[in-house]
């Protein structure tokens, strides 16, 4: 508990110190971006993700790998507390929960379409080029810059008020926080990122 209220602590100091980028910055900053989004081809990195609930005493924490590949095949492997594997590819959505496997067509379910271009754009910096469905504004704090998002779409927006992007100093993002109406949010933090290494295909099968 002790552990929680300091990690709450620090995201409150980092979010008061947070000033928003000028116009001027903020045109460079998507300028770069867009053009690292250009050249994304994969990327992979392990995963911390934290789930904060205002009931809860605690925080539900899971891990994983999450893989890449362009323009938009996607996997989440979670490996602890549980084996739950998500992959996205082919306009399909494939979830494997420790061996039972489920399959849903996108183009039939338009709110999972729009979750799926969601996370992936999130991944590769997309979602800051979708001014039709997202407002972004820009922060700073040290050398760190964060991309805070609201949907304009209804569905999503009932799911995530605000979605924040934090990049570090090469403009690779290492943290991305879903946040709830009520409050409630999930955070997950990305280390050892590896960015336009070959990846084994096998990774991306079903």
């Amino acid at each position: 508990m002790r552990i929680l209220k300091l990690v709450i602590f620090f995201i409150s100091v980092a979010t008061f110190a947070q000033t928003p980028l000028t116009e001027a910055e903020a045109v460079k900053f998507q300028e770069i971006i867009f053009q690292r989004a250009n050249s994304l081809e994969s990327l992979s990195s392990e995963f911390i993700q934290t789930k904060y609930i205002k009931m809860m005493k605690g925080a539900a924490i899971s891990s994983g790998r999450l893989y890449y590949k362009a323009p938009d095949v996607l996997k989440w492997e979670y490996r602890n507390p549980y084996n739950y594997k998500i992959l996205f590819k082919d306009d399909q959505l494939i979830i494997n929960d420790d061996g039972y496997k489920t399959v849903t067509d996108l183009k039939s379910n338009k709110l999972f379409e729009k979750l799926v271009t969601l996370i992936s754009g999130s991944i590769n910096g997309r979602l800051l080029e979708d001014k039709k469905n997202y407002d972004v504004s820009y922060f700073k704090t040290a050398n760190l810059i964060s991309a805070v998002i609201v949907p304009k779409d209804k569905s999503i927006r009932e799911m995530f008020n605000q979605i924040v992007l934090l990049y570090d100093r090469n403009f690779i993002v290492i943290s991305v926080r879903l946040v709830e109406a009520s409050g409630d949010y999930t955070e997950i933090d990305f280390k050892n990122i590896r960015v336009n290494l070959p990846l084994n295909p096998t990774i991306f099968q079903n």
